[in-house]
């Protein structure tokens, strides 16, 4: 599994628990620097997802492509790394899911007036 994101960030995603309203109350407690940190360490893993051979089961636009990998993160470590393993059980559309991502930001505008401006 990728280095580049840390236990850290899983902890947070796990105890999020794939929903957005519980992943906001964690984020705006914590400073700035660690909701920037998140939001590098969501877009790391899921540029991973973004490439082949991913891009073989996925059944999108880029757009849409992204949102897949976001989802997959969204769902944890455990899975993530199934899928890491198993390409070919990537989901081929995030349609009608709880996506995580864009949380990071939406806390750091409203904590911090800006945006975490890692996209």
């Amino acid at each position: 599994m990728s280095d580049i994101v840390s236990d850290w960030f899983w902890d947070i995603i796990m105890n999020a628990n794939h929903n957005t309203d519980r992943l906001r109350e964690i984020l705006r407690e914590m400073d700035q620097e660690h909701i920037l940190k998140f939001q590098e360490q969501f877009l790391d893993a899921a540029s991973v997802l973004q490439d082949d051979p991913f891009l073989d089961y996925i059944e999108e636009s880029e757009d849409g492509i992204e949102d897949v990998s976001y989802l997959v993160v969204s769902k944890g470590k455990k899975y993530y790394a199934e899928i890491l393993n198993n390409p070919e059980k990537i989901p081929s559309t995030a349609e009608d899911c709880e996506i995580l991502f864009g949380i990071a930001d939406e806390v750091c505008i409203e904590k911090f007036g800006e945006s975490t401006g890692v996209y």
